[in-house]
């Protein structure tokens, strides 16, 4: 907000006027009319009732402080900060949920805690008594945390309805995937009764197979946002996981008709079976080169030339083939790379492990497979999906799936914006409590990711923005008083994209 004094006739107006930033162009609102002077005389008084006025509005609600005769602010004291907009904005899209159970309150700062600052619990609490002026140890988080589990379905059935009821069009198709969580620590949970243990060393997704883990099964609607998960031993094998996801899935959204997503590491035929008995459809990758030698041939023989795009009958099936020359030249370039380095390796008569593209027969040296070579070279570019599905048309079957990367994204999220892992509980109760708030985080980041994109810009630049907003709290005497931030044009219009009022 700023004075303005502008020609009216042969008066002169005084005004008090805001800039705001509307649809890409800077425009300018009235705040307050003053009045409209008619001489020097006039125009000397409504100037100093403008500032007064201006200074009122500019510091309505806050801390009047004066000091007369330019006294030193011997009594006043900053002493810390408040995250004010990650409590504004991350907080508000948190009550939108609707989540009700015991201490909801302290979800909700785990919650914007994780997004803003994701450590350990014992870190987390330092973070929240600095930097929300609350007075939490470590043990009520761990306390707080059984309780959580304790209300696991009935915080993400509530978190579902809200998603269902706002995205209703994202729920045509479920995508689905798994990736394996480690924890620091060289010990597996023992077997007990014939109950399997939980964090138990398996195929690390992280390359971890030096410690142990949990596998993590996680469907996402067509944005990205999560709608069920669920844990396994950590040696579980990932294909093994798709049925019990999903049907955890379908009983969690009542049963509704959808289509499963999954990439090649899902697909089985007893998978497959499971899918078509549930009345679902599915399109899933194919693993071209394990299909029986007949079908490979006829795929190899396609022409591409002029047709990318392929449609072959398989067990009563779709099999879908596409070709990308961008594709093409990216495996070409990444199997000449490995070939210089096995040349490499061999030419220094270094220790090479058995590869597809070495020749193993002459037990003194290894040498290049040409033959091995030259078959991989055949499959450049080419690609292959599975759908029961036969209203789709080929290009939107392969859309849906280019989808998936919206589960590979959310899982990158997880782990690099949430730091989901590595874990660091022990009880099963509280390694779920863990998931279930990074999931809860995922779901905000994914609706901010929602709200600010007609504003065209990111998740994570609408993110920088909204940590950047902190309040001041400063203290005079006994008394203590927080300062609110000024907001930019940015943060302004994220709040008011998310219908949110800052009641400071």
């Amino acid at each position: 907000m700023f004075l303005e004094k502008s020609k009216f006739g042969s008066s002169t107006r005084v005004r008090i006027v805001e800039k705001q930033f509307e649809n890409g162009k800077w425009k300018k609102k009235l705040i307050r009319h003053i009045g409209t002077a008619k001489s020097d005389i006039d125009l000397e008084f409504l100037t100093s009732k403008a500032k007064e006025t201006l200074d009122e509005l500019k510091n309505k609600d806050q801390l009047r402080l004066s000091f007369p005769n330019n006294a030193a602010l011997s009594g006043l004291r900053t002493l810390g900060e408040y995250h004010k907009g990650p409590d504004l904005v991350l907080g508000g899209l948190f009550d939108q949920l609707g989540i009700s159970l015991p201490n909801v309150l302290l979800l909700r700062y785990l919650v914007i805690a994780r997004i803003i600052y994701p450590v350990s619990k014992r870190r987390t609490v330092q973070f929240l008594n600095r930097g929300f002026d609350t007075c939490l140890d470590e043990e009520k988080i761990y306390r707080f945390m059984d309780v959580i589990s304790k209300f696991g379905k009935q915080i993400l059935s509530t978190t579902r309805n809200y998603l269902i009821n706002n995205y209703p069009k994202s729920f045509d198709y479920i995508l689905y995937d798994v990736t394996t969580l480690y924890f620091e620590t060289d010990f597996e949970d023992q077997d007990q009764d014939d109950v399997p243990g939980f964090r138990k060393k398996g195929y690390s997704k992280d390359k971890r197979d030096d410690l142990a883990q949990i596998v993590l099964g996680l469907g996402v609607n067509s944005v990205g946002m999560p709608l069920t998960y669920k844990l396994y031993p950590g040696n579980t094998y990932e294909g093994s996981t798709l049925i019990s996801g999903i049907d955890e899935t379908l009983e969690a959204l009542d049963y509704h008709s959808l289509t499963v997503v999954g990439d090649a590491g899902m697909l089985s035929d007893k998978n497959l079976v499971a899918l078509e008995e549930r009345k679902l459809f599915y399109i899933v990758g194919a693993r071209l080169k394990s299909l029986p030698k007949s079908v490979q041939n006829e795929i190899l023989d396609l022409d591409f030339t002029n047709n990318k795009t392929y449609e072959i009958t398989y067990k009563n099936r779709r099999l879908i083939i596409s070709y990308s020359a961008s594709r093409a030249k990216r495996t070409s370039s990444q199997r000449k790379r490995s070939i210089r380095r096995l040349e490499d390796l061999i030419a220094k008569n270094q220790a090479v492990r058995k590869h597809q593209f070495l020749d193993f027969s002459i037990a003194e040296k290894p040498k290049l497979n040409l033959e091995a070579i030259e078959s991989a070279s055949r499959w450049d570019g080419i690609k292959g999906y599975i759908t029961n599905n036969f209203d789709l048309g080929p290009n939107q079957i392969i859309d849906h799936y280019v989808d998936l990367y919206k589960v590979e994204q959310s899982f990158r999220m997880s782990k690099t914006d949430l730091r989901i892992r590595p874990a660091f509980h022990f009880k099963q109760s509280r390694i779920e409590a863990h998931v279930i708030i990074c999931m809860l985080s995922l779901t905000i980041l994914r609706i901010l990711e929602q709200k600010v994109k007609p504003l065209g810009v990111s998740y994570k630049v609408a993110l920088d923005e909204i940590i950047s907003a902190k309040a001041a709290i400063v203290g005079l005497g006994e008394q203590k008083f927080i300062i609110p931030p000024s907001y930019g044009p940015l943060m302004q219009q994220i709040i008011d994209s998310l219908g949110l009022t800052d009641i400071s």
